[in-house]
């Protein structure tokens, strides 16, 4: 008799005790009328990676769906499954997606109103949940947990750094022209595509995540064995300078100071 494979959890390579749905089940509706659970990607997880993820789903799911620029699912998501959660928790869901809210109701011509929150969000803890929605991935395409740093970028979230906002253009223009003749996966595309691109010399690579059409984070895969301290970025090295720097590729100039 064949001994069983022993399955390792996607984010640490512990034994799995557990499957983690990636990205969280919950991001994908059944009250709308429509089956947007087809062909959920699982990955196997251990119980650290599983145990406290109930929480984070559900700032993910009240960080994501509603937010400006999501297609209708995420609009409608938002006003069923994410404000019940959000009147479950008495209003602390809400406080834990976003930070300095302004709270403002509109009427509607029914008679209804209509609210629209603006304010900061945590985007440090949509980091890490990004990252790991990342990790599953690799795990489910290479079957191998990913040795390494993840970083992330959300585009849906505007940045006031001059500097840093030419470079993230910059750096998703690369990112995406890497991407474009790599084939956009995932059997739910209204509420979540993604893809990544192959591995380099180094094992380095680069993933784009698409959620409720068009709120977009790209994800930068970093091997641990990737000498950070020798390679500093073109970024950073302009910060020292007192004149503008740019890049110019391909008939376009991005400012990065």
């Amino acid at each position: 008799m064949a001994n069983k494979k022993v399955e390792t959890c996607y984010a640490c390579d512990e034994i799995a005790s557990s499957k983690e749905h990636v990205p969280p089940k919950c991001l994908f509706p059944t009250e709308l009328g429509v089956n947007y659970r087809k062909g959920l990607i699982t990955v196997p997880s251990c119980d650290l990676h599983n145990g406290k993820k109930s929480d984070d789903d559900e700032f993910l799911l009240a960080s994501l769906a509603g937010i400006i620029g999501c297609n209708n699912v995420g609009l409608l998501h938002k006003f069923t499954k994410v404000n019940r959660a959000i009147r479950r928790s008495g209003g602390r869901l809400l406080d834990k997606a976003l930070k300095e809210q302004n709270v403002k109701l509109y009427d509607l011509p029914n008679g209804g109103k209509f609210d629209v929150t603006w304010g900061k969000p945590d985007l440090k803890r949509l980091h890490e949940c990004f990252s790991l929605i990342g990790r599953g991935l690799y795990k489910h395409k290479y079957e191998r947990a990913f040795n390494g740093t993840v970083n992330c970028e959300v585009l849906y979230v505007p940045t006031n750094n001059r500097g840093w906002k030419g470079y993230r253009e910059f750096v998703v223009s690369e990112m995406a022209n890497e991407l474009s003749n790599i084939k956009v996966e995932g059997q739910n595309p209204d509420v979540f595509q993604w893809v990544l691109g192959p591995e380099d010399f180094s094992g380095a690579s680069c993933g784009r995540l698409i959620f409720y059409g068009n709120l977009v984070v790209y994800l930068a895969f970093i091997p641990q064995l990737f000498d950070a301290e020798n390679h500093k970025s073109l970024f950073n090295i302009a910060q020292s300078i007192t004149k503008s720097v740019y890049i110019q590729k391909d008939g376009q100039r991005y400012r990065i100071n």
